[in-house]
């Protein structure tokens, strides 16, 4: 049971604890607020089967109620407060929330929910007011591990948001599994007990995939924060002396825009939710930032992380034609790509196919979503969206989603591998490759760069010539097109919105900015 996690972090690593803003909770401090809170919802209704949404950031609040909602049994349902006002609604009803919990900052939005769930309780004031009414009498429900602990929903970039349901047993085995990978292949982002983390993924997300599990299972101290800019998160981790954080790729290029000098292998990040370019990567590098990069998603968790050393390395070779990185399953966890009949492929054959991935602590449908649920939980195993490469020693390589992917002329254009070696070029920030609808080839690749110098596209085709001479990407892959953007937009997770791009292309300019 959840729970439990913060039982033995109190009696094993009682110095250890959360950083919140400017003040540090010792876990056994944590664990006794927890307790007191857990009675208090327990009087007032709340118990195992109640849906209790939560509308915050990441806050220390937020933290613990991971926990004391887990000591009564009931499901949390993390609000992903960045969708639209629609899809936020749609999300409660799939939950059937009963109860809303809401941080300082989203009293407005708490105000337009009244409607749908009429019971709120309001932080700082009720909340802590719940602490100190509470007594320390630990509660005592007949749970067990195969329990629901929380809904969780997909970000909606493809559609409604879709829910499923995580069992207390799912949250601990695929948290659990990314500390045991980590620590097994010796990764560069290996998290210790003397780590401080920084979750910069929201809780909404995954439960900032399984952060608020991780660090007290291992003993290290966790920062969070409600609002952190590039630069306070630059400040928090000098302040707090942070070595280790999660993150996307936005997040990291807009950290690494912040950071007055190299870090001196000082932060190990594990970094997820979209492709890590090459050029992204080495910026990291050249700082002093130790990566990792992680692959799963809402509906499926934690799948695969790379594993260097070996063959398993974050960076290709300069002639080599693999995307960024090759990640290695999880303990527990069976990858198979397969073809167009859902035929898995040979690994030896190298060819590009759908991914599919089973694991111990996979969720068995979307909520209420029959058709979706068909679709894409099929015995025992999930139909990730995903394109990828399979490897004889059991590594895979993310190719691009297949929404995404670009068919030309019936050939795969590998997109990620596409943005990441244009990322390369030392004057393009964020790049972003979309398709075209062409009546010959039925679809075409043009980019769409955001730059931080004058670059004129004739030097962007140019440089891609010079990869097809190299042989790593072939000649009908170099976009038709090249436009240029002042700013990227973002997805709720910080993803660039190809949506939002494509819709935006006829009014993007193809002549480069000064």
């Amino acid at each position: 049971m959840v729970p439990q996690l913060l039982v033995e972090a109190s009696a094993k690593y009682p110095y250890q604890g959360i950083w919140h803003n400017n003040e540090f909770t010792p876990y056994p401090l944590l664990l006794t607020r927890v307790v007191k809170l857990s009675n208090t919802l327990h009087t007032l209704g709340i118990g195992p089967g109640t849906v209790v949404g939560v509308l915050d950031a990441n806050s220390q609040r937020f933290l613990e109620l991971h926990y004391a909602l887990g000591f009564l049994g009931a499901i949390m349902h993390p609000l992903n407060f960045q969708l639209s006002l629609n899809d936020l609604e749609y999300t409660i009803r799939q939950a059937q929330d009963s109860w809303l919990i809401v941080g300082p900052e989203f009293s407005s939005l708490a105000d337009a929910l009244k409607s749908l769930v009429p019971q709120h309780i309001t932080m700082p004031t009720q909340y802590e007011a719940l602490v100190a009414e509470g007594n320390e009498k630990f509660p005592d429900l007949p749970l067990k591990e195969s329990d629901p602990f929380s809904i969780g929903f997909t970000t909606g970039t493809s559609g409604r948001p879709r829910a499923v349901l995580y069992r207390h047993r799912d949250i601990l085995l695929s948290s659990w599994q990314v500390v045991h990978h980590l620590a097994l292949h010796d990764s560069l982002a290996k998290p210790t007990s003397e780590d401080t983390m920084l979750c910069l993924i929201p809780f909404a997300h995954a439960h900032g995939w399984g952060i608020p599990f991780i660090a007290p299972y291992i003993g290290a101290s966790l920062a969070l924060s409600q609002k952190l800019s590039p630069a306070d998160q630059v400040e928090m981790i000098q302040k707090r002396h942070v070595s280790w954080a999660n993150m996307v790729p936005s997040q990291l290029y807009r950290l690494l825009e912040n950071l007055p000098e190299p870090l001196g292998n000082t932060l190990k990040v594990l970094v997820g939710g979209s492709a890590l370019t090459h050029g992204l990567a080495k910026k990291a590098q050249n700082l002093g930032i130790q990566l990792a990069v992680i692959y799963g998603g809402a509906d499926q968790l934690a799948s695969a992380i790379c594993a260097p050393p070996g063959p398993h390395t974050l960076l290709p070779s300069e002639t080599d034609t693999l995307p960024t990185q090759r990640l290695m399953p999880l303990p527990g966890v069976e990858i198979q790509i397969r073809d167009d009949n859902l035929i898995p492929i040979n690994p030896k054959a190298g060819v590009v196919g759908e991914i599919w991935v089973k694991s111990l602590w996979l969720p068995k449908e979307y909520l209420h979503d029959q058709d979706a649920t068909q679709k894409s939980f099929r015995e025992g195993w999930f139909a990730t969206g995903d394109l990828g490469i399979g490897y004889e020693d059991g590594t895979v390589a993310v190719v691009d989603r297949l929404q995404e992917a670009i068919k030309s002329g019936g050939e795969w254009i590998a997109v990620n591998l596409l943005e990441t070696i244009l990322s390369e070029l030392d004057e393009i920030d964020q790049v972003a490759i979309l398709a075209q609808p062409d009546p010959k080839w039925g679809e075409r690749p043009v980019a769409v760069v955001q730059t931080r110098h004058f670059l004129e596209p004739e030097t962007i085709i140019a440089y891609l010539m010079n990869q097809v001479e190299a042989g790593r990407i072939p000649k009908f892959w170099i976009p038709d097109h090249i436009f240029y953007i002042k700013e990227m937009p973002l997805t709720s997770v910080g993803k660039i919105h190809k949506q939002n791009l494509a819709s935006k292309l006829d009014m993007l300019s193809q002549e480069p900015r000064d």
